[in-house]
């Protein structure tokens, strides 16, 4: 390390997920989850940061409603921050089982492509010490069976390690596991709710070979909506807060869903966590079912504002390919 290095500057980066921002047009709104997001975007403007890396569910329903990927993207270009960003399964949909008409598929990937680009990429950002490589994919493609997912594989099998950085950060939106690295794969008909925020074993072994093999030394990732901050292998594994709703607060003794975001100061070579709790909570009530209801049914009448597209040619084919 030479005196340049230790004089370089700290400077701090924002991650926030799931966000959820809605639309009244659509057959389900929260307006409080769209003022939640206006408080965390005002307190991230405050902060000032230089970069913005933002989880995954950007919307509440973009697979299907383009207007929400526009819309939040347009929002997120004005925010004064770069923003690097992923898709979360609200996004691309969810993941990959056979018997769901919401699962990942192709066409959820074109829409989102068209909107906002590649979902896989790796760059550097900071100087000196505190320069920080940061890569960002789409781990929802892992297990999904679909030609994205190979040539995911190929664009992660070519990544190498980047000496001049002291620190990977890497951000993917589903957690790498439940409750522990070495667990088994849940049944999804029996244990939904785990199976469903974490990848399978065999998915997320691979993975994890990746992220070590290229130096990774931090992950984040979304899709709880609940706060923890894990150690594996001496990697950081930072779960991060919704700024939308808060989920699975009662799962573990040291998960925490309040609302915010997190904010990462890098310093003389290392990060380090800080979470900026939401500044005000909105109590808005909106309308519409919860969860992730099948395309079919979902009744448009209960909008409160008309659709400017014919639900049904909005939403993409289901077939896998």
């Amino acid at each position: 390390m030479n005196i340049t290095e230790n004089k370089t500057p700290p400077w701090a980066f924002v991650h926030v997920s799931d966000v959820h921002v809605g639309s009244p047009r659509s057959y389900r709104f929260q307006p409080a989850w769209n003022e939640h997001w206006r408080t965390a975007r005002r307190q991230i403007q405050e902060l000032n940061p230089p970069l913005v890396l933002v989880g995954g569910d950007l919307t509440r329903d973009g697979a299907t409603h383009r207007e929400e990927l526009t819309g939040i993207r347009d929002d997120l270009a004005a925010l004064g921050s770069e923003c690097l960003v992923i898709p979360g399964n609200h996004e691309v949909g969810n993941k990959w089982s056979p018997d769901s008409s919401v699962a990942i598929n192709s066409a959820y990937l074109r829409r989102y492509a068209a909107v906002f680009g590649p979902s896989e990429w790796s760059v550097v950002r900071g100087a000196g010490i505190n320069r920080v490589r940061f890569t960002g994919i789409d781990a929802f493609k892992l297990g999904s069976g679909l030609p994205a997912e190979a040539e995911l594989r190929s664009w992660l099998d070519r990544l190498e390690p980047d000496p001049a950085c002291a620190n990977h950060v890497w951000m993917i939106h589903p957690a790498l596991f439940a409750d522990r690295m070495e667990e088994p794969d849940f049944d999804h008909a029996v244990d939904r709710v785990p199976w469903y925020f974490g990848l399978n074993q065999a998915d997320r072994f691979y993975l994890w070979d990746v992220i070590k093999r290229t130096g990774g030394n931090h992950v984040i990732s979304g899709h709880i909506h609940c706060r923890r901050h894990l150690q594996v292998d001496g990697v950081h594994l930072h779960l991060a807060p919704a700024t939308a709703f808060p989920q699975w607060g009662d799962r573990w003794a040291d998960g925490d869903d309040t609302l915010g975001f997190l904010k990462f100061t890098v310093d003389a070579g290392v990060i380090h966590p800080e979470f900026v709790a939401l500044a005000a909570y909105s109590d808005l009530v909106g309308y519409g079912p919860g969860g992730n209801p099948p395309v079919a049914g979902r009744d448009y009448a209960v909008a409160w504002q008309s659709p400017p597209f014919s639900p049904a040619e909005d939403e993409p084919s289901h077939s896998g390919g």
